[in-house]
C-alpha cells in the first residue's frame, strides 16, 4: 500500500493530531527532538498534536509548520498538509481570507502624483536640452579646454 493511501485511510477515524501524535511514536521521537530540529515551540508542537488549533498562529504558518514536522518524520509533506487542510477545514478559511483581500481598497492617489512629477522633471529636462543645447555644448567645450590646458601646464 502507497503511503497516501494509508495517510488518507486514516483521516477518518483518527483525528489530524492524534494521527500525527501516533507516527512520532512509532519513530520514537520525542517532541523536543523535532522542536531542536524543525525550531518550532514544544507549545506549538503539542498543540497540534492536540488539535487546539486556536493555540496556533495560523494560515501559512501552520502549513509550515506540518511541512517541517512531515519533514523531519519522513512522511510525505504534500499528503500531511492536505490531511490538515481536510481535517481542519483550513482550505475554507483560505478561501474566506482570499475573498475578503480582494475588498480591501486601493488609494492610488500618491502614485499618480508621483508619476505625473517625475513626467513633468522629465519633460522639464527634454525642453531645457532643447532650448540650450547649444550653450551647453560650448560650456562643456570650454571646460574640456581648460581642463587640457591645466593638464598641459602640469606636465
Amino acid at each position: 500500500m502507497s503511503d497516501a493511501y494509508i495517510l488518507f485511510a486514516g483521516m477518518s477515524s483518527t483525528p489530524f493530531g492524534e494521527h500525527l501524535k501516533r507516527e512520532r511514536e512509532l519513530r520514537g521521537v520525542s517532541l523536543e527532538e523535532i522542536s531542536a530540529a524543525t525550531r518550532i515551540s514544544t507549545r506549538f508542537l503539542e498543540a497540534i498534536e492536540n488539535d487546539q488549533w486556536d493555540q496556533l498562529p495560523g494560515g501559512v504558518f501552520n502549513r509550515g509548520f506540518i511541512r517541517s514536522i512531515a519533514r523531519y518524520l519522513g512522511l510525505d509533506e504534500d499528503n500531511l498538509v492536505a490531511e490538515y487542510s481536510l481535517g481542519t477545514g483550513a482550505t475554507a478559511e483560505n478561501r474566506a481570507a482570499a475573498a475578503d483581500s480582494s475588498k480591501i481598497p486601493r488609494n492610488w492617489g500618491p502614485a499618480i502624483v508621483l508619476t505625473i512629477v517625475v513626467l513633468v522633471i522629465m519633460a522639464l529636462a527634454a525642453f531645457a536640452c532643447y532650448r540650450y543645447r547649444g550653450w551647453i555644448s560650448n560650456h562643456l567645450h570650454r571646460k574640456v579646454a581648460e581642463f587640457s590646458s591645466h593638464a598641459a601646464v602640469l606636465r
